[in-house]
Order: structure tokens, then C-alpha cells, then sequence
């Protein structure tokens, strides 16, 4: 089945409409013949978000550059001056399919994801931190953490994000009333900003070991230990997936100090200076970063065929995404860890870090995990990717003030 979009990219341009096919992008005309754009006359592909007058949010672009044309889609459909249409829904499915193809069809194309552009707030914000995170970094590891957490309690509130968390917290737990509904929100900055000043502190945390499970500051139970030093022993590759719960970035670690190469999927933050930031401080025990696009899977499938580990966070929503039950509510999220596992048939295990009252962390990791089938006996994506999602659930209920509920994902 041919895939179709159509959109009004600006005032001054009809409704157009865009087929799919296998070897080129049709363009469709009310009036004339249509326009064939082969992928094989495609030299860049530009991903970006960009604002439309008539609205205060951000919408998904991709100019196509062909032979000395360029060709824009949107997922904001104009309809009148100051009226704009959300078709994100319809937008990223067809989108993504198109860049897979073009790219397989075409490996000479560039392509190029600019999803901030940053502007010159975003560029002081970045510098801010680069020397904040210096700062912090001549202080020891709990001094920071504090400082930043107890910032992060006065500013958090003041912020988008907490509007976020407040509607899912309420969604999540309706029989919550507003004050444990705010000490939850105060508990997520207080942990975000904790995390946050522990990044200079890198080498502290990465000290442990499955042979002293309980001599470092990550700290972990027998069980933790016999399934870290099961997955130093194999040679296969595997998958590991995560959540944003108490500090994320341990869970790579973990992946290290058992002797295994770690590659981890990153996506590219709205400042320049805080992605390197990131890259450095996560190429401290992770031996390949991957950016998040297009050519991501690829990349990951041949790494899972050469024995490595590949780590990942699978609680963000994900427009076009699967569909999966959450704290009883429909949310969608990117099926990539069920789609890799269907393919290589690959171990999975689930990991998790539990911020302790005493600033240390107790690390816990299960499986391999057995997955659901479907009837012709391979890996059910949707099926995988609600077990994966249901545990992620259990362990933020266990620890609701270490989630971040600031990311949007219950609808």
C-alpha cells in the first residue's frame, strides 16, 4: 500500500499532496502533471523544527534538495492567516518511511538533523552550564548533587515541565490530592538536579563492582551481581533499556564495570555545548554513541552482530510510536527495542538505578527476559513492548519522586 501526505507548507502555497513509492517521491497535482522525484536525484535531506506564526509550539520540517529544487514538508498544515492544523500524527510515519527508503535507495545523500536551531538564549543557556558544570566539578560528588538539588526544588516549579508533571501525576495517581501530588513534583527536581550535579563526578560512580556488591557507591543485591557477572560471560550481543529513573546514566556504567562494550542512543539536546557536554561525559564509559535518526537502527543491528551491548531509553513518547498501556492510559513509544529483538533474537535485560537516602545508589538489573510470541513463534513487538513498559511502571511506583514526569508521555 502506497503511503500518502498532504500539506499546505505556507499562506502562499496550495494543498499538496506526496506519495510514496519505492524508488521516488511523487509529487501530486490538481493541475499539470505530477512531479517524480527519484531518490537517486536526492543530494540532502534536513530535519528540523520550526515555528509557524499563529502558534506558540514547535512543528517537525524536512526540506528535500533535489537537483536544484528544494521541497518542504510540514506538520503544520496551514489553513488561514493565523490558523494552523497539527498533522504530526500523519507527518512522522510518512516521514520516517521516506528517509529510510531515500537512504537505502541513495547512501550518497547527507543527511542532516538540525532539529535546533539554536537561538541566542539557547546559547547562553549552554555556556551557563559549561561553566556551572566546571564549578561543580571542584566540589565533591554529594556537595554538588545537594546544591543543584536544592536548586532545582525552587526553580523546577517555576518551569513548562511542571505543568507536564502535574497533569500526569494527577492522570497517573487520581486519587492523589494536590499535596502529595506536589511533594512528588518537589522529589522529581530534587533527583533531576541531583543527577544533574553528579555529571563532573563521573569516575566516582563508575567505582563498583559485581565481585564487591556492596563496597562502592552504586550498590547492588546478590541477585544484581550473579545477573552482571552472566552478562560480562556472554559473548552475544544484547539489549538493555532503561528509564529516566533516579540517575539514568548508571545503568551504562553497570554495562562497563562488567566488562562489556556499550553503545547508547542519544538524542541531540537544544544547545550545542550541552550535547558535547553529554558526548564527553557518556564517552567516559560507553565505547560508541549513536545519535538518534534515520540510520540509527542500521547501526545498532550491526553492532548486536558483532557482540556488543546496546543501551537505550524507552520511556519518552514517540509521535507515530506504538501503542502501550501506562499507568491505565494509551501512550505511544518507539518500538525500536521489540523491532531489534524480533530481528537478532537477542538477550534483553531491564536496569534500573534507586537513589538511596544516604546519596549512594542501588543498581538492579533482570533478565534475560522472556518475551511474548506471536503465531508464526516470532518476538511480538507490541506485546514486548508493553512487558517492558509494565516494569518500567513497577518501578516507578515503588519510587514516584524519581521519575521524570516532566517528559510528556501519559496522554
Amino acid at each position: 500500500m502506497k503511503m500518502r501526505y498532504s500539506c499546505r507548507a505556507s499562506l502562499f502555497q496550495p494543498n499538496r499532496e506526496y506519495e510514496l513509492q519505492p524508488d521516488r517521491l511523487v509529487l501530486r497535482q490538481s493541475s499539470g502533471p505530477n512531479k517524480n522525484i527519484p531518490f537517486s536525484d536526492i543530494s540532502r535531506i534536513t530535519v528540523f523544527k520550526e515555528r509557524q506564526f499563529g502558534s506558540s509550539r514547535s512543528y517537525w520540517a524536512t526540506t528535500i534538495h533535489c537537483q536544484g529544487r528544494t521541497i518542504r514538508l510540514t506538520s503544520a498544515h496551514r489553513v488561514g492567516f493565523a490558523r494552523l492544523e497539527d498533522r504530526t500524527e500523519r507527518y512522522i510515519p510518512f516521514i520516517k518511511t521516506f528517509e529510510r527508503n531515500a537512504l537505502a535507495a541513495n547512501p550518497g545523500i547527507v543527511f542532516t538533523n538540525d532539529e535546533y536551531r539554536e537561538a541566542l538564549v539557547t546559547k547562553i543557556c549552554g555556556f551557563l552550564a559549561s561553566w556551572i558544570t566546571r564549578i561543580l566539578g571542584l566540589i565533591t560528588r554529594r556537595q554538588a548533587a545537594s546544591i543543584c538539588g536544592a536548586a532545582l526544588r525552587l526553580i523546577g516549579p517555576l518551569l513548562r515541565g511542571n505543568r507536564h508533571a502535574d497533569r500526569q501525576l494527577h492522570a497517573a495517581f487520581p486519587e492523589l490530592g494536590l499535596t502529595d501530588v506536589r511533594r512528588i513534583a518537589q522529589g522529581m527536581w530534587d533527583n533531576i538536579g541531583r543527577t544533574v550535579g553528579e555529571y563532573p563526578h563521573a569516575w566516582e560512580l563508575m567505582n563498583f563492582s559485581a565481585e564487591t556488591p556492596e563496597a562502592g557507591q552504586v550498590i547492588m543485591d546478590e541477585r544484581t551481581a550473579k545477573a552482571l557477572r552472566h552478562l560480562g560471560a556472554d559473548t552475544q550481543g544484547a539489549l538493555m533499556f532503561a528509564a529516566h529513573l533516579g540517575n539514568w546514566e548508571i545503568p551504562a556504567m553497570a554495562a562497563r564495570t562488567a566488562g562489556r562494550k556499550i553503545a547508547l542512543v542519544y538524542k541531540r539536546q537544544p544547545s550545542r555545548v550541552i550535547t558535547r557536554h553529554l558526548i564527553d561525559f557518556r564517552s567516559k564509559f560507553a565505547a560508541r554513541l549513536i545519535e538518534a535518526g534515520p540510520t540509527a537502527p542500521r547501526e545498532m543491528v550491526r553492532l548486536l552482530r558483532d557482540g556488543w551491548l546496546v543501551g537505550m531509553l524507552i520511556d519518552q513518547h514517540m509521535a507515530g510510536g506504538i501503542k502501550v498501556d501506562f499507568f491505565g492510559h494509551s501512550c505511544l513509544v518507539n518500538p525500536m527495542l521489540a523491532l531489534l529483538t524480533r530481528r537478532r533474537e537477542c538477550p534483553v535485560y531491564g536496569a534500573r538505578a534507586v537513589r538511596q537516602d544516604d546519596q549512594r545508589h542501588r543498581f538492579e538489573l533482570v533478565g534475560p527476559l522472556e518475551f511474548p510470541r506471536d503465531s508464526t513463534g516470532k518476538i511480538d513487538v507490541q506485546a514486548t513492548m508493553q512487558k517492558g513498559m509494565t516494569l518500567i511502571e513497577s518501578w516507578i511506583r515503588e519510587n514516584p519522586q524519581q521519575w521524570m514526569w516532566a517528559h510528556k508521555l501519559i496522554s
